[in-house]
């Protein structure tokens, strides 16, 4: 018997959780498919090591996002006061000062007062009144255990990549969230 090795487990979490790979058939040409996706898209990193940050900028910058970093959930919060240019955030689990679940749970306090207030205000135009501020945030974790993506869903997050990461897998899970919106949107 073959030693249990630690990736994985990682992708049989992934997979059964549906965050894993998906099969190539469902996108005739992935890679155009989400070039089209992520071209122009701003997406926000934040993560307090460097290394991860520049891996994450690097693989979504190829596939055309525009992308801002981040070191600290604090830098995060001011730099996602609304309103903010950004379509999705990638956010470490694991940050000193404030981790990306407190930064999470601050993200999400902030839109659900501004969507309560523009639900509230009688003089907003149709347009403003259906829109709801609600940015997809991924937490980057290398702990893939059931409680931590609990602890992911409860603060808020909509998902979460597992590190080390790839590049696919980057651009696949911010993708899932850009293809509903612009569902959602037409």
């Amino acid at each position: 018997m073959k030693p249990l090795r630690a990736s994985t487990v990682a992708a049989c979490f992934q997979e059964l959780l549906g965050i894993g790979k998906q099969q190539k058939k469902e996108i005739p040409n992935e890679s155009a498919f989400l070039r089209g996706l992520l071209i122009g898209k701003n997406i926000l990193v934040v993560d307090d090591n460097k290394v991860n940050l520049r891996i994450a900028a690097a693989a979504l910058k190829k596939y055309g996002a525009k992308v801002e970093c981040a070191d600290s959930g604090k830098e995060a919060l001011s730099l996602l006061q609304l309103p903010h240019k950004f379509d999705a955030c990638f956010m470490d689990v694991q940050m000193p000062e404030m981790d990306g679940f407190e930064a999470t749970r601050q993200i999400r306090l902030m839109e659900n007062k501004a969507n309560a207030s523009m639900a509230a205000n009688p003089n907003a135009s149709a347009a403003v009144s259906t829109y709801e501020w609600h940015l997809p945030i991924l937490a980057m974790t290398a702990d893939v255990i059931q409680a931590t993506y609990e602890e992911c869903m409860k603060c808020g997050m909509d998902g979460y990549v597992s590190k080390p990461f790839d590049e696919e897998m980057l651009y696949k899970a911010v993708a899932k969230f850009l293809v509903s919106k612009r569902i959602h949107e037409t």
